[in-house]
């Protein structure tokens, strides 16, 4: 049976990521006296490259799609998170919204059930700690391996990571990596990355490429297809197990990473740039890109997201900067421009770009 929730709210919320503590506490103490008022109540520890993060929430949609996406965390009642989101509706008076205290790790949102900010929070709460702690870095882009080696595909929303991640395992030699996030760690010039979820959460739209997804997409737990038409609305979403794509020798969970494609899409571009380490860096700091169909509000403007990464609640450049030059060393980066080229013929660079590294 075709399982399909439909939120009010459908796309990311505007956010406040650097609040008080006293704002903090206000917040937590509004969101625990909304759980502890109702019986509909749900907690659950995602592991996330080892960052344990709780989830309390009156939701059972983001209950749901939090449990089917994520690595359990452990559940001994004596383990404490590294962080902790409230995801809590019904709270009369208040504006749908998200808040960050960077301090206590603490994000809450406010009368939102749409999955992909809280997914997105998550991830970029383990950022928070995994690239000062540990010296991981996040990059919010897809991956994939051919003939063994990696590519990482980093892209504003709506430009293509997903399709073309999706037509890189459609080869032979291709395997699926990641759809969304990539960690990665450098040792010895090697760019090793791993995986983020145990789940991809992922547009419905891909259809449109792919069509043979559909009876796939059937089965997936979704988020917003509009009248049974998972290509009528752009942000919608579902679940789906990498494993189901093409089974289990399709998929790999670290991959070295050989080259790095960056995605832009608009009329005016070249259709390819290689690009060097400084020049790549350049690039990816200033974040220029316009905004397309799933990506938020003021369709069709431009905006800059430094390192194309919306999810980083805290940003630090300069160590941003210097994890892109680490993997730079080993790397070779190139610019597509997929808003003048077709599908297939992007994907004929992508594929001698990576054979070539």
């Amino acid at each position: 049976m075709f399982s399909n929730y439909l939120t009010a709210v459908k796309g990311r919320v505007d956010s406040s990521k650097e609040i008080s503590l006293s704002e903090r506490n206000r917040l937590v103490a509004l969101a625990e006296a909304t759980l502890s008022d109702g019986f509909e109540t749900y907690h659950w520890n995602a592991n996330i490259h080892g960052i344990i993060v709780r989830l309390y929430t009156n939701s059972a949609h983001l209950y749901d799609f939090w449990v089917e996406n994520w690595f359990p965390g452990p559940r001994a009642q004596n383990v404490l998170p590294h962080g902790i989101i409230y995801a809590v509706s019904g709270i009369e008076g208040h504006e749908p919204h998200a808040y960050y205290h960077h301090d206590t790790k603490t994000a809450i949102f406010i009368n939102t059930e749409y999955y992909g900010q809280c997914k997105s929070w998550a991830l970029g709460m383990a950022a928070d700690i995994l690239e000062t702690q540990h010296g991981v870095h996040s990059i919010h882009g897809s991956c994939a391996v051919l003939g063994g080696r990696g590519v990482v595909i980093v892209a504003p929303t709506g430009t293509g990571k997903s399709t073309h991640t999706w037509g890189l395992m459609q080869l032979p030699d291709g395997k699926i990596h990641s759809d969304d996030w990539v960690f990665l760690q450098y040792k010895k010039g090697l760019a090793m990355a791993d995986i983020s979820e145990r789940k991809f959460y992922l547009r419905t739209d891909m259809v449109r490429s792919f069509p043979n997804i559909e009876g796939l997409l059937k089965r997936c737990k979704c988020e917003n297809v509009e009248n049974n038409d998972f290509g009528a609305f752009a942000n919608s979403r579902a679940i789906l197990d990498p494993e189901w794509i093409a089974g289990r020798d399709k998929f790999v969970e670290r991959a070295v990473v050989k080259s790095v494609i960056l995605l832009r899409r608009d009329s005016t571009s070249p259709a390819e740039v290689c690009l060097g380490p400084d020049e790549a860096i350049d690039v990816l700091e200033e974040g220029k890109c316009q905004i397309l169909a799933g990506a938020g509000k003021d369709m069709g403007s431009f905006k800059y997201e430094p390192f194309y990464n919306p999810y980083l609640l805290i940003k630090r450049n300069e160590l941003q900067r210097s994890f892109f030059t680490e993997l730079f060393e080993s790397a070779s980066c190139h610019v597509l421009n997929t808003g003048v080229e077709t599908v297939e013929e992007s994907q004929k660079r992508i594929r001698r770009i990576i054979k070539d590294a």
